[in-house]
C-alpha cells in the first residue's frame, strides 16, 4: 500500500507540482465499531501531501474518543458536510473547505454515508445526526460559488447515490466519488455534472485538470507502486 501511495504522489507531481491531493475515504483498517490503536496510513497520507479527506464509513466511529485519536494522527482536514454531533458545536470535521491548486480556487464539500435517518432511535442514543445530502449540500455549494472558481463534491456515498442527487445540485461542477469501489474510465454525465469514480485500494489515481474546461485521466497503479498506464478518456 505504501508503494502505491508513493506512486500516486509521483504521478500527481509529474502532472502538476501545484496539484491538490484528496482522498475519498475508507483509508483506515478499522471501522465505525472496531478500531486499532494506531492507523499509520493517516500519517503516511499527510507526509505525501494530502490536503483533505472525506469521512468514509471507516473514518466515522460511534465513540468520540476514537475520532479524537484519529484527528491527532491526521495531518489534514476531514470533510463530512452532512454529519452533526448533537453533543457539541465543535466538530472534528469540516462541512466545507477552500483550497487553491494551479491558480484555481477550489471549493470542496463531502458527504459521508447516512447510517440512520433523522429522528431514528439510534440518533437519540448516540447523539449523531446524519442529514440527507440533497438537503445540506445546496446552501454550502452556493456559499462556495461566491468565492471559488470551481466547486467539487468529494463524495463517499457510492455511484448510485451520486447519480441520484446530481440533478438536485445544479451549481456543482463535478463529483469525485468513492464507497462503492466503482471505476469510471470516462466520467458519467448526469444532469450536466461529471461523476468520476476511481475504484479502491489505491489501484487507480484519478487526475482532473481544469483550465476553464475539464480533462479527466485515470492512472492505473500496479501492486509494486508503478504507474503502468494512463487511461485517458476522450475529451
Amino acid at each position: 500500500m505504501h508503494d502505491r501511495l508513493d506512486s500516486l504522489r509521483r504521478v500527481s507531481e509529474l502532472a502538476d507540482p501545484d496539484s491538490l491531493l484528496i482522498d475519498g475515504g475508507d483509508a483506515l483498517a478499522g471501522s465505525n465499531t472496531a478500531f486499532r490503536l494506531c492507523e499509520p496510513v493517516l500519517e503516511r497520507l499527510g507526509l505525501l501531501g494530502y490536503q483533505a479527506q472525506t469521512m468514509g464509513n471507516r473514518e466515522f466511529h460511534y465513540l468520540r474518543f476514537i475520532q479524537r485519536m484519529r484527528e491527532q494522527e491526521r495531518g489534514f482536514p476531514l470533510l463530512a458536510s452532512n454529519l452533526v454531533d448533537l453533543t457539541t458545536p465543535h466538530r472534528l470535521w469540516r462541512t466545507s473547505l477552500e483550497r487553491t491548486a494551479g491558480g484555481v480556487k477550489v471549493g470542496l464539500v463531502g458527504c459521508t454515508p447516512v447510517q440512520f435517518p433523522v429522528g431514528h432511535a439510534w440518533e437519540r442514543v448516540l447523539r449523531f445526526r446524519f442529514l440527507a445530502p440533497e438537503q445540506v449540500l445546496p446552501p454550502l455549494i452556493e456559499e462556495l460559488r461566491a468565492r471559488c472558481d470551481v466547486v467539487l463534491h468529494v463524495s463517499h456515498l457510492g455511484l448510485a447515490e451520486d447519480r441520484r442527487i446530481a440533478p438536485l445540485l445544479p451549481r456543482l461542477d463535478a463529483v469525485l466519488g468513492a464507497h462503492s469501489h466503482d471505476v469510471t474510465q470516462t466520467p458519467l454525465e448526469v444532469a450536466g455534472c461529471p461523476i468520476f469514480h476511481t475504484g479502491s485500494h489505491s489501484r487507480f489515481l484519478g487526475q482532473i485538470d481544469y483550465d476553464g474546461s475539464w480533462r479527466f485521466q485515470l492512472h492505473q497503479i500496479d501492486p509494486r507502486g508503478h504507474c503502468v498506464s494512463a487511461l485517458d478518456p476522450p475529451r
